[in-house]
């Protein structure tokens, strides 16, 4: 069986580590046979800092879906045009002018303005960017967001918006960018459907990963409508739900977990 796991809020807990119960079950889960593959939202830049050994090698989905990386290579892209890159920062140009925005592209964040984000490279015109693909277009709001009625209403068919409750921040992909679609170009290619993975997730942008999956868990601080799309609920990321997750898993394909890995 093939492991989807999400980072932020299930694999890392809220202060980016992971505990050490979770690690062994990771190992345990790589000794008997399985596979992970890492799902998240987060650029490609971010990841290896925050993975333990035994996960720097295996696939990585990133940008939402907008990616797929294998061995330090992407293999796969599903990025917004430059044509609707063109339109959403025009739109704000006219419209909110004040908004701080960002464009992830090609592993770097472009930003309109200074502050918040000590990766990134500050361009004045955030236009002079539209002749290549993004990744992403991020608004970010210092505090409260603010109303996006206008915008989603202006926004290119070919593109959508993420907006969660977890955070003021909202993010632009391609209407069809998805952590699930991306999973699917992966067991496409090795021959294999959606009854080969179970995925673990809290947010929004794992939704569909979870509804398709043969088994989708949500961690218990997860989303309402996450935990809906979910066959059941793990424990929260905080309290190792990823471990007891993999424990459930590796029991009920009769492979149990060893003492250490259960706490």
């Amino acid at each position: 069986m093939i492991l989807a796991l999400d980072l932020d809020d299930t694999l890392l807990r809220t202060d980016k580590t992971i505990g050490e119960r979770t690690v062994l079950a990771l190992r345990r889960w790589l000794e008997a046979g399985h596979e992970l593959i890492v799902a998240t939202g987060r650029p490609p830049r971010w990841i290896d800092s925050v993975l333990p050994a035994e996960l720097q090698s295996v696939p990585r989905i990133v940008y939402n879906g907008a990616q797929v990386i294998i061995e330090g290579k992407v293999i796969y892209r599903n990025e917004i045009t430059p044509a609707d890159v063109r339109a959403v920062l025009e739109w704000t140009a006219a419209s909110r002018p004040h908004w701080h925005i960002g464009l992830e592209i090609d592993d770097v964040l472009y930003l309109n303005r200074a502050g918040g984000k000590t990766d990134a490279r500050l361009v004045e015109d955030l236009l002079s960017m539209c002749d290549q693909p993004a990744a992403k277009i991020i608004f970010l709001f210092a505090e409260e967001r603010e109303d996006m009625a206008p915008l989603l209403a202006a926004l290119p068919v070919t593109t959508r918006a993420l907006i969660t409750p977890k955070f003021s921040m909202v993010q632009l992909c391609g209407s069809t960018t998805d952590k699930a679609d991306a999973l699917g170009h992966l067991l496409e290619q090795r021959g294999l459907t959606f009854d080969a993975l179970a995925a673990i997730g809290d947010d929004i942008n794992d939704s569909e990963m979870l509804r398709r999956a043969r088994i989708g868990i949500a961690m218990g601080n997860a989303l309402d409508e996450v935990k809906a799309a979910a066959d059941w609920i793990t424990d929260a990321a905080n309290d190792d739900g990823v471990a007891a997750a993999i424990e459930r898993l590796l029991q009920e394909a009769g492979q149990s977990a060893p003492a250490t890995a259960a706490g």
